[in-house]
C-alpha cells in the first residue's frame, strides 16, 4: 500500500552539507514523498541550494523565514506537510537510500510509529557507531516510553530523526515543538507523541539514518 511520507528539513547555515543531505532524499528507492525545506534565516548559500532543488524536483517545497530557531522551523514544516506519515531529517545528516521504503513497508493500520536504527559517521564518513544486534519488536505505549528512556545497548534516546510518525495523530493532539526551550525539545515532542498513540510501535535496529558528527 502506498503511503505519502513528508520529510521535514530545518535548514540553517549548512551550505557545506546540504547537497549531500538533499541528494540522499532524491536517491530514495521509495518515490511517494515530499520534502519541506524550512530555511530559518540562513546567511550563507543554503537558501539558494534549497531553491535549486525545488526548481529541479517539485517534491521539494521551500519556506524561507526570518531566523526563529529549529523548533519554529520544524513547526512550520508540520504546518505545511501533506503526507500521511512524517519523518524529520537534519540538514547535515543523510537518509539511507531505502529509508522511506522501509517506513512505507512497515507502517499499517496497527502501527502508530516506527523507531528505527541509525549509524554515526565522523567527518570522514567513517562509521563510529552502528547497531551490533538485529532486533525487531512490537511495543505498546508504556514499553516504547520505557525503551526510549532506559540505558541500553542501542540508544534511541529522544532522537527525532530515526522515527516515522502518523500525521493524523500529530494533528488530532495539536502536537508542536515548544519554541521556548532549546534542549531536549525533540525528546519532549517524541514523549508527547508516544503518550498520544493508541496502537503499537515497531522498534527496529534496521538502519535508516546516517547521523554525521
Amino acid at each position: 500500500m502506498n503511503h505519502k511520507i513528508s520529510i521535514i528539513v530545518p535548514v540553517y547555515n549548512v551550505e557545506k552539507y546540504l547537497r549531500q543531505c538533499l541528494d540522499s532524499v532524491v536517491n530514495q528507492t521509495y518515490q511517494d514523498w515530499e520534502a519541506i525545506l524550512v530555511d530559518d534565516g540562513s546567511s550563507d548559500g543554503s537558501p539558494a541550494i534549497c531553491d535549486e532543488y525545488a526548481q529541479k524536483d517539485g517534491r521539494f517545497r521551500v519556506v524561507h523565514q526570518a531566523n526563529a530557531g529549529v523548533s519554529s522551523a520544524r513547526n512550520v514544516g508540520l504546518n505545511n506537510a501533506h503526507g500521511e506519515w512524517i519523518t524529520f531529517l537534519d540538514a547535515d545528516d543523510m537518509l539511507k537510500n531505502n529509508a522511506l521504503e522501509y517506513y512505507a513497508d512497515h507502517v499499517n493500520e496497527n502501527i502508530d510509529m516506527v523507531m528505527a536504527g541509525y549509524v554515526n559517521l565522523d567527518g570522514e564518513s567513517n562509521v563510529i557507531f552502528e547497531p551490533q544486534i538485529h532486533e525487531d519488536v512490537l511495543l505498546n505505549k508504556e514499553q516504547a516510553l520505557t525503551m526510549m528512556y532506559k540505558p541500553m545497548w542501542f540508544p534511541y534516546q529522544g532522537y527525532l530523526w530515526n522515527k516515522c510518525y502518523r500525521k493524523s495523530l500529530i494533528d488530532a493532539h495539536h502536537l508542536r515543538f515548544d519554541e521556548r526551550i532549546f534542549f531536549n525539545e525533540d525528546r519532549l515532542f517524541v514523549t508527547q507523541y508516544l503518550c498520544s498513540i493508541l496502537k503499537e510501535v515497531l522498534y527496529t535496529s534496521s538502519v535508516v539514518y546516517e547521523y554525521c558528527k
